[in-house]
């Protein structure tokens, strides 16, 4: 167990050991959680996995070709406009 004091800022000093396991560098990002009485800090080296998703031609072709239609519309609205894109 380590011990580690606030700051008149707030500010908490992970101990060494630690930030040494953890691979954590000035400016890593910190996930900070309130659990009934515990404070949970976790780091955020990565994007969190859950807001991705799995898509394939199937939902990205839809998605492209429908951008591709707006662009077009409003590509022809500006020109119509004599505004140049």
């Amino acid at each position: 167990m380590y011990k580690t004091v606030i700051s008149k800022k707030g500010q908490v000093v992970i101990p060494k050991p630690i930030r040494e396991q953890l691979s954590l560098q000035p400016g890593t990002p910190l996930k900070v959680e309130l659990k009934e009485k515990q404070i949970i800090l976790q780091p955020l080296l990565q994007p969190p996995q859950d807001i991705f998703i799995e898509a394939g031609p199937n939902i990205t072709e839809p998605i492209l070709k429908e951008a591709k239609k707006t662009a077009d519309k409003i590509e022809k609205l500006l020109e119509d406009l004599g505004v140049q894109p």
